[in-house]
């Protein structure tokens, strides 16, 4: 995982406990919370590496669009 993933699940988890009562987060304790970092951090990097796969996908397309015109220009 990147820091950056890294970084952002963890200002995610932060924003939601923002949200919560003190009494709240004391009861679902930080070791939940450290879970569920872990589970945003995974929902990140697998959103990411589809778009990737996305991108990569794109540019094999491309490239053999450009294959093909190179085979045929008729220069």
């Amino acid at each position: 995982m990147s820091q950056k993933q890294t970084q952002h699940s963890h200002n995610v988890v932060e924003a939601f406990k923002g949200k919560l009562t003190a009494e709240l987060r004391s009861q679902i304790g930080e070791s939940k919370f450290s879970d569920l970092e872990l589970i945003v951090e995974s929902a990140i990097s697998t959103a990411v590496l589809e778009e990737l796969e996305k991108a990569a996908d794109r540019v094999e397309r491309l490239s053999h669009e450009i294959r093909n015109f190179a085979e045929h220009y008729d220069a």
